[in-house]
């Protein structure tokens, strides 16, 4: 397991959250059909994580 797949499962997003690498960097997928608390807290807790190193997007 991966650290950004150990991350998720630490937290909780694995349900809700993906992970994928695109030219070494990596790309975070939030799916679109939780909350808007639910999308800002799994945002906030990625960016305080990995910060500008990954990008973060809602789908």
């Amino acid at each position: 397991m991966n650290s950004e797949s150990n991350f998720l499962i630490v937290y909780g997003l694995q349900n809700f959250v993906s992970c994928a690498t695109n030219e070494g960097r990596l790309i975070f997928t939030i799916r679109a059909l939780q909350s808007d608390k639910m999308v800002r807290h799994a945002m906030d807790l990625i960016n305080g994580r990995y910060g500008k190193a990954a990008t973060v997007q809602v789908a």
